[in-house]
């Protein structure tokens, strides 16, 4: 299956200093997945997270010497940084990696990835010190747990996405993981564009996507939904400082 064929859908993100601002172009289909647009996103992978990487270590040492209300804006800014990261380098580089329920690759196209792969991989490839391949062996509620306290976490079952809509506007733009019943994935919210990217065992695709999340996919037919926003400020200092994070039990 070439990459032109697989329906994936993608909002444009773009990044700015002080505030999260992924603004939707609604829905770039074209530019965001073509197979030139995600061959470049994978030639300069690995140098966009050498980058983040490099920005992180100095935004930890002014974070150090900053004070409160100084840190707060470094906090938006790295907020900003990561939420941006994620949706316009990370996520299109792996657009088209095959799915497999045993996949565990490290590489956008190449090898096989597995949606709980796919989720840990994208965190700890932006710079969060979690052990890979146990939290991607994790259920979903567990994955989630590991960075979002516990009265952070929505858990619905029986919901219509009617109201898992409404829901996710309520609870702001961002980006969140998802656990299903039996998948984990990250949705992706800009007012009422919400984005739905994993690792799908879904036909045709089978592979990492994006698709609106009321389409036909496991996140409108799952019976079981939890979701945990991301870069709470805990998470983004804990990003900082490089905090070694246990795997939730």
């Amino acid at each position: 299956m070439s990459l032109s064929s697989i329906p994936l859908l993608s909002s444009l993100f773009i990044y700015t200093s002080l505030s999260f601002c992924i603004h939707a172009q609604s829905p770039v289909l074209k530019e965001a997945t073509s197979e030139n647009f995600i061959t470049n996103k994978r030639s300069i992978y690995k140098e966009n997270l050498s980058q983040l990487d490099k920005y992180r270590k100095n935004q930890a040492a002014t974070y150090k010497n900053a004070n409160n209300t100084e840190k707060k804006i470094i906090l938006k800014q790295v907020k900003a940084r990561l939420e941006a990261e994620l949706c316009t380098n990370v996520f299109p580089a792996w657009y088209g990696t095959p799915w497999d329920f045993n996949g565990i690759s490290k590489t956008p196209g190449e090898g096989k990835i597995a949606c709980g792969y796919f989720v840990s991989t994208c965190l700890v490839h932006i710079g969060y010190n979690v052990p890979r391949i146990k939290l991607a062996q994790q259920p979903s509620q567990r994955i989630i747990k590991t960075f979002v306290q516990r009265s952070g976490m929505d858990i619905s079952s029986q919901r219509s996405m009617d109201k898992i809509r409404t829901q996710l506007k309520q609870s702001g733009n961002g980006i969140y993981i998802v656990g299903l019943d039996t998948h984990v994935g990250f949705v992706t919210v800009e007012d009422d564009t919400m984005t739905f990217v994993h690792s799908s065992y879904y036909r045709p695709a089978r592979a990492v996507t994006a698709e609106l999340i009321d389409t036909k996919n496991p996140l409108s037919d799952s019976k079981y939904r939890v979701f945990g926003k991301l870069f709470s400020d805990k998470m983004l200092i804990n990003w900082l400082q490089n905090h070694r994070y246990t795997v939730a039990r």
